[in-house]
């Protein structure tokens, strides 16, 4: 099968992936994920904004701070289950318990992290960790690796929630490998963080 590729800028591809049919989206996904396990930076979807990543395990971290024109602070990273997330991060039974109470909800949950999570990612002992309720990004995470997720726009500026919201500079950054545009995210917003790292668990963001 042959992709056909939907050029809007100079130096990035656009791939359409339809949400509503996933089971017959699977080489369009592993393209993706390919593109990941070289550590190649891309945009995709989630459950609440177009989110810009790349591999956990990338040389190319350092560049979605310039792309964001962002200073550097922590990074989350997107993870395709619980599972998963056990291998990266410290987890009780009662953050366990949070977690799996509230796994459907556009949250992002701070863990203290292992070792294997760099420090060029999180800047201190603690990781922002999403489990996007997004197949999508789920499937690509599960045929790659865990992936950087912040949100697809310059920083300051509004977060895009569709496509057709991500910036012309965004769209056109050299850095960037490809833009996967399956539609509009269903949440619409940025997560909502909470802290599970003390005694009592507290909400950073709203």
């Amino acid at each position: 099968m042959k992709f056909t590729f939907k050029i809007k800028m100079k130096n990035a591809k656009v791939l359409h992936i339809n949400p509503g049919n996933i089971e017959n989206e699977n080489e369009k996904l592993n393209l993706a994920a390919g593109l990941l396990r070289e550590g190649k930076i891309i945009v995709y979807p989630t459950d609440t904004v177009y989110g810009i990543g790349c591999s956990i395990y990338s040389k190319n971290i350092n560049k979605i701070f310039e792309i964001k024109k962002r200073t550097k602070k922590p990074l989350s990273v997107a993870f395709s289950g619980i599972e998963m997330l056990k291998g990266y991060v410290v987890m009780d039974a009662r953050q366990e318990k949070f977690i799996k109470e509230n796994l459907l909800k556009p949250y992002t949950f701070i863990l203290k992290k292992k070792d294997n999570i760099s420090d060029d990612i999180t800047f201190g002992e603690k990781l922002g960790a999403r489990i996007p309720d997004n197949e999508i990004v789920k499937k690509l995470i599960k045929n790659s690796f865990p992936v950087i997720t912040t949100s697809a726009n310059i920083s300051g500026e509004c977060a895009a929630a569709s496509y057709d919201e991500i910036s012309e500079e965004i769209k056109n950054n050299k850095n960037i490998s490809l833009i996967i545009d399956s539609g509009k995210c269903k949440v619409g917003k940025p997560s909502v963080v909470v802290d599970l790292t003390g005694e009592r668990f507290r909400v950073l963001r709203g």
